[in-house]
């Protein structure tokens, strides 16, 4: 065997090796044999692993190992070994230290080919597994075997693989949902059917993805606009339930029946209901095929119903019933409605039972409220209205309440002597109401504040009708008998006694001791007081009357002089805060309102 060179090539089939060395170094012929050896088994071992080239480096010294001997070599002598040995040693201790060697393989990569007809081969195979999940059959073929989909994949036949499997399942899921169709009236019966179904389609299509899962994730993810296995099944289980168009219709029917059957009070397979749900948000098709028609139908259920309850029921048992509905509504979505359909559903119930029938609560219902301090009902009331917005509505019917039962409280002659001790009951009652039923509201606050004093231009009166009782009283005085809070009753006595028609007299002073007296010479608040709460007992006796008759009635009643001019005023002043209206037909007619 000659000596390696430096300049020279050995090649081969499989690979070709290149070894570099330095001048004057000689290697036996079996030290060669076995370096050849060595990078044939190398190269085989990177052919298998399919690894790149690389550079394997020999030690020198270790090549030039004098225990490694030819295996072909028969001279066994113990003579010629010891000299082979003493001629190294001669020879490693003259030799200087070689650089290291290095060993290049490069591989030549060669497609591995497929047995004939391989691709229809492996098809039937998974044809035949694929038939087997869908009939709920044992598959009489080793399911290792199905892995050979592998190296279809890597021959660029995913392709082709993917549309046969996609055929098959088609075939398989539009004889499913035909065999629907036509199936039992009992709605009940038919829902468990098609959730059964569609229970088993779903466990199959699992199945079939893994023994493709290969496929699904070289093929698949390689490939633009091509689905994976499982949402192909769901593309085609939904377009074959629109095919069988008496399958879906029925299906949605079906479930409209039962949240309405369990909205009338009877007990329904919420689990069912939970289940065909998520198949329409599976399929993509909840909301249009769904959630669209859900909506119509509560929307007409609640306008039925509230008309009927506004009907037949009083306001805190309306009230009561709408809040058992709304909690009802919200249950629905956390057991078997979809997230999504929570804040329509919420909407439509409380724009029916709601929204359509605020002034009819309001009229019906708010005075009794008010007049029993029924706390807890105002406050439902109030939470209620919040929900849609309608506070406003609820703010004005309150400063109307204020100002009507002030104004009762005003006007009742009976209650001369007892009206500032009224007058106060009525603002505490409205106190606590504030603070337990609207939230301490701001706005609210505001507005019984307003009201109550638009009512007696609220404190004014209380303090001059104290002095129907004496003629001199200081501020001390005026305070304990009202009960106003100071900052509040020094802005009304100053309206009162420095304004520009002055009411009440006062000193220079402006202390506690400060004496307020009545001015004898200005009586028209009182006079106008006295003459409204005349007008308002005799039209709230007599409900229609004319301006000749009514005039001549006051007259009678009042004990002071006044000018017809003057009572015509008070009359106008009346029709502006809604007391009295003139008749449509006849102006000269007035009309008493509640």
């Amino acid at each position: 065997m000659s000596q390696p060179n430096n300049n020279n090539n050995n090649k081969s089939s499989a690979h070709t090796t290149t070894t570099t060395t330095s001048a004057g170094s000689h290697f036996p012929a079996m030290k060669k044999a076995k370096s050849q050896a060595v990078a044939s088994s190398l190269d085989s071992k990177n052919f298998l692993q399919h690894q790149q080239p690389r550079h394997i480096n020999f030690d020198a010294a270790a090549a030039a190992d004098p225990l490694i001997e030819d295996p072909n070599n028969s001279d066994d002598g113990a003579v010629a070994g010891f000299g082979r040995v003493a001629a190294n040693l001669s020879r490693k201790k003259a030799t200087p230290p070689q650089p290291t060697k290095k060993l290049v393989i490069k591989l030549v990569k060669a497609k591995p080919t497929l047995p004939t007809n391989f691709e229809e081969n492996t098809w039937a195979k998974l044809k035949s597994a694929i038939s087997a999940i869908f009939l709920k059959q044992p598959d009489p073929c080793d399911l290792e075997k199905l892995y050979q989909l592998y190296d279809l994949c890597l021959h660029k036949m995913g392709g082709s693989l993917y549309q046969r499997i996609e055929k098959e399942c088609e075939a398989h899921i539009s004889t499913v949902l035909q065999s629907l169709v036509g199936q039992s009236e009992d709605l009940v019966v038919f829902l468990s059917l098609v959730e059964k179904r569609w229970q088993e389609f779903c466990d199959q299509m699992l199945m079939i993805r893994g023994i493709a899962l290969y496929l699904d994730r070289t093929y698949v993810k390689q490939t633009p606009n091509v689905r994976s296995l499982w949402d192909m099944g769901l593309q085609l289980f939904r377009k074959h339930l629109s095919l069988a168009a008496e399958v879906e219709h029925k299906t949605v029917f079906g479930l409209l029946k039962m949240i309405e059957s369990e909205r009338l009070g009877e007990a329904v397979d919420r689990t069912l209901l939970n289940h065909l749900l998520k198949m329409f948000t599976a399929l993509g098709i909840y909301s249009e095929s769904f959630e669209k028609p859900f909506l119509e139908r509560t929307s007409e259920f609640y306008a039925a119903e509230g008309v009927k309850y506004m009907q037949q029921s009083d306001v805190p048992d309306y009230l009561n019933h709408m809040e058992i509905r709304l909690h009802e509504e919200h249950e629905r979505c956390l057991l078997y409605l979809d997230a999504s359909t929570r804040k329509p559903l919420i909407a439509t119930a409380e724009t029916q039972l709601l929204e359509h029938h605020i002034s009819a609560i309001l009229d019906k219902g708010f005075m009794m409220l008010m007049d029993g301090n029924r706390s807890e009902d105002i406050q439902r009331m109030y939470l209620l209205f919040l929900r849609v917005n309608a506070l406003e509505s609820l703010r004005q019917a309150l400063s109307s309440y204020i100002r009507r039962t002030g104004q009762g409280i005003v006007m009742d002659e009976e209650k001369d002597k007892d009206m500032v001790s009224c007058l106060l009951e009525f603002k505490a009652s409205l106190d606590t109401i504030w603070e337990e039923s609207f939230s301490r509201n701001e706005a609210f606050c505001n507005t019984i504040k307003d009201s109550f004093e638009h009512l007696i231009n609220l404190r004014q009166t209380v303090v001059l009708m104290l002095f129907n009782d004496a003629n001199k009283l200081s501020f001390q005085d005026i305070k304990d008998s009202t009960g106003i809070e100071d900052k509040e009753l020094r802005r009304t006595l100053q309206s009162l006694a420095c304004g520009k028609v002055r009411v009440l007299q006062k000193g220079e002073k402006w202390d506690d001791d400060d004496l307020f007296e009545f001015n004898d010479v200005f009586t028209a608040p009182l006079y106008r007081i006295k003459v409204d709460a005349a007008i308002v007992r005799i039209m709230k006796t007599r409900k229609v009357l004319s301006h000749t008759l009514l005039i001549t009635e006051l007259f009678q009643q009042l004990k002071f002089p006044i000018k017809p001019a003057d009572l015509k005023k008070r009359i106008e002043s009346l029709i502006d805060r809604e007391y009295l209206e003139r008749d449509k037909n006849n102006p000269q007619i007035y009309n008493y309102l509640a």
